[in-house]
């Protein structure tokens, strides 16, 4: 189309009175502390606002771009923190301030703690002549990033990629916070590589004016990615997704409602190669330029939180026979513009039938996508190279399906 929580600092309750230093606030108030991996991060301060005009924010040592002085209104303001790498072995420490100005003087702080660099790894070996001292460079696991897509990307197959399949729950979105917005869950290939034919079936979650409603469909690039609206779902519905191609060259869709039994297939002439396989949680904009999910400023409106989704089962095939279950390296995390995490997955566990991996969405300014960060909560891996924005929007269209292809083929699940 998001275990180690990282809490959102939140300052709710105000002292009306005056603090003059990080100290005279620790006499009367626990000061929060937020700590950060050496690596750096970007970080959001929020802070509740009362009887003030003037918010003037300061850093020491200073925080680039951190620090000034603007005109605020009572209620909900975020400050956001970009804090660069510490190439030091020892920890840095930063407060960050906020003086709060009106009917009463208000201070608050945070502090920052930056981890140190650990020292570096050395091996000696030593000769009958000489003794040789070797540093050791970092680990590194690198993954991707996109502002839209979350899962797993795969390249390289052996042949290409013959079939993709995976079986998923219909998640139930927070419509209260997010009244207006849509989340996709599909299976595909050649969405990542570019390559002509891109392939794509799943279901569209979306909460319009508060309500939540979805359907299956399956989309393409010879259908100019029109995606056609084949049948309704509901939250906690079990969807099976597949397509293949066929020995004829031709891809087939195939996308069930193991729940409420609707299925619908579909064919599409068109005998290229899958040169990328994905399994994809997607923030898909507006589908079918849906004037709702827009804010006033004519912004696409926030992505809703859909808690997370499991793809199970997962079955891949390629010309030399079934896949091997991908390295952590190969998943995609969804991210904002500031670089806060908005999706993370998980590693790829399980074989057979139970083979799976979840992604779960992030609440914003939690989790930085700066390398060594986001592995707080999955350890496996960091991600450091940025993709762009993957495949268009989708667009929704009416109800209705297409030519029935064969039978539908049993897809070896990766093992």
């Amino acid at each position: 189309m998001r275990t180690v929580l990282r809490p959102l600092i939140a300052v709710a309750a105000l002292v009306a009175l005056a603090v003059p230093s990080l100290a005279g606030a620790a006499s009367t108030a626990a000061v929060p502390i937020r700590h950060l991996p050496a690596s750096g991060a970007t970080i959001r301060w929020t802070v509740m606002v009362r009887n003030a005009n003037t918010c003037h924010w300061s850093s020491s040592p200073e925080v680039e771009g951190f620090d000034g002085t603007v005109k605020c209104k009572p209620g909900r303001v975020v400050r956001p923190a970009t804090f660069q790498a510490n190439t030091s072995t020892g920890t840095k420490d930063y407060t960050l301030n906020l003086v709060m100005r009106g009917t009463t003087r208000t201070v608050v702080h945070l502090k920052v703690v930056e981890a140190g660099m650990p020292a570096p790894t050395t091996t000696t070996t030593t000769t009958t002549t000489a003794t040789t001292t070797t540093t050791l460079p970092p680990a590194s696991s690198p993954g991707l990033t996109s502002n839209n897509w979350s899962g797993y990307v795969l390249t390289g197959g052996s042949g290409g990629y013959q079939a993709i399949s995976a079986n998923w729950t219909v998640p139930t979105l927070d419509c209260a916070s997010v009244p207006n917005g849509y989340t996709a869950d599909w299976v595909g290939v050649n969405g990542f590589t570019g390559s002509p034919g891109l392939f794509q079936d799943g279901t569209m979650s979306g909460c319009v004016s508060g309500q939540q409603s979805g359907y299956a469909w399956w989309t393409d690039e010879a259908e100019t990615y029109f995606a056609p609206s084949l049948f309704a779902v509901a939250p906690g519905d079990v969807i099976d997704a597949e397509l293949w191609q066929e020995t004829s060259g031709y891809w087939d869709y195939y996308i069930k409602d193991l729940t409420s039994g609707l299925v619908s297939s579909a064919a599409e002439p068109f005998s290229g190669p899958g040169t990328s396989a994905e399994w994809i949680a997607e923030d898909p904009g507006c589908p079918n330029g849906d004037s709702d999910c827009w804010n006033n400023n004519g912004e696409l409106s926030d992505f809703p939180d859909f808690g997370s989704v499991t793809f199970t089962d997962l079955g891949l095939t390629t010309p030399s026979g079934s896949w091997t279950v991908p390295p952590y390296s190969d998943a995609c995390e969804m991210v904002t513009t500031d670089g806060s995490v908005e999706v993370l997955p998980s590693p790829i566990q399980g074989s057979g039938a139970s083979i799976a991996f979840t992604v779960t969405y992030e609440p914003p300014g939690e989790v930085s996508s700066t390398a060594g960060t986001a592995a707080v909560k999955h350890t496996q891996s960091t991600f450091v190279a940025p993709a762009p924005r993957m495949v268009p929007k989708h667009q929704a269209g009416q109800i209705g399906s297409r030519s029935i292809p064969g039978p539908k083929p049993e897809l070896p699940r990766i093992r």
